[in-house]
């Protein structure tokens, strides 16, 4: 059967082409966009190595322009006697491999058995402008990756906006956090919480080498009463932002699918009260979107003057996040 993505006017032998192909189910593995750029993990190091060494294995290919993003692979090739189709299906099959592994030793998310979506899309680059467009629309790709998907953070706003300004404190932990277990309220700080329990970071600090946490340089002194902003979106988030309820602290709460309607009540008194805000870079009742969550997630880490961390999922978009800000922050 023949392929409906391939143009059987087209010699896919030989020529100048770009290619697109996604993850499966569109999920993000190989890293998070960070300002301009886009920040790869141990599986994205990997899989980028691969493309580069591929010409290396496949004679008759010449790799040009290419971008791995979270969720997608952008590439210009030229072939010369083979297939296009044979080409990205060897790259496919060998970083397939790479992913298994990585998910057996517990180095990246489990997305299922397969790393890639079956197919992929193509272009045929037939002339050295249409070369050039190509190449500066792969380059500018992390650039525009938030840009071209969501407005200002706070573009939806209830409760005291002045909030902002003031010295605040992260928290953040991850969705499906390992090990997460059920029990008695745990206070900021406390030991025997999941993870280590919430441990104040300073961005210079290196990372812990297990779990995907990352070491604590200062501690959580209850006395400091520096608003707590999070999107409280985890069930750990969700358990500090009952906390902050509970102790009358400060918070800021980061919607990324929408000012929920109504607010719970407790949430809505604290606003109203002046101790609390929530914003949203999208209407009520948007839905949560992955790229727009790890968007948000970006802005509560860049917005607070330390972050506290509880179970971060090794290989997850939060953990290379956290990574990243971390490097920028040393290299000033």
């Amino acid at each position: 059967m023949s392929n409906p993505l391939r143009n059987p006017n087209i010699d896919y032998e030989r020529g100048w082409f770009s290619v697109t192909f996604q993850v499966a189910f569109n999920k993000s593995v190989f890293g998070a966009v960070v300002g301009e750029a886009c920040e790869l993990n141990a599986l994205g190091l990997a899989v980028n190595e691969a493309w580069l060494s591929h010409p290396a294995h496949t004679p008759g290919l010449y790799i040009d322009e290419f971008r791995l993003m979270p969720n997608h692979f952008h590439a210009v090739v030229k072939v010369d006697g083979v297939s296009l189709s044979f080409v990205i299906g060897k790259f496919k099959s060998y970083t397939n491999h790479l992913y298994l592994e990585f998910k057996k030793s517990g180095r990246c998310i489990d997305i299922g058995p397969r790393l890639w979506q079956s197919s992929f899309y193509d272009n045929l680059i037939s002339s050295h402008e249409e070369l050039e467009t190509v190449r500066k629309y792969f380059r500018d790709n992390p650039k525009n990756w938030n840009n071209d998907r969501f407005g200002p953070v706070t573009t939806y706003g209830v409760g005291n906006a002045e909030l902002l300004s003031r010295r605040l404190v992260a928290f953040v932990a991850s969705e499906a956090s390992p090990g997460t277990v059920a029990g008695a309220p745990r206070e900021w700080g406390d030991p025997t919480a999941v993870g280590g329990g919430p441990r104040e970071c300073n961005l210079e600090a290196p990372a812990h080498s297990g779990g995907g946490s990352f070491e604590a340089s200062g501690h959580c002194a209850r006395g400091e009463e520096r608003p707590v902003i999070s999107t409280f979106t985890s069930p750990e988030e969700r358990d500090m932002r009952a906390r902050c309820l509970r102790k009358r602290r400060a918070f800021i709460w980061v919607c990324p699918g929408g000012i929920w309607e109504p607010l719970p009540p407790a949430v809505a008194k604290a606003c109203e009260e002046g101790w609390g805000f929530v914003c949203s870079p999208v209407p009520s009742g948007t839905g949560v979107n992955k790229q727009r969550a790890i968007w948000c997630n970006q802005y509560v880490i860049k917005q607070a003057a330390g972050v506290w961390v509880g179970a971060i999922r090794p290989g997850g978009s939060l953990e290379t996040l956290l990574r990243a800000i971390k490097g920028k922050e040393r290299s000033k």
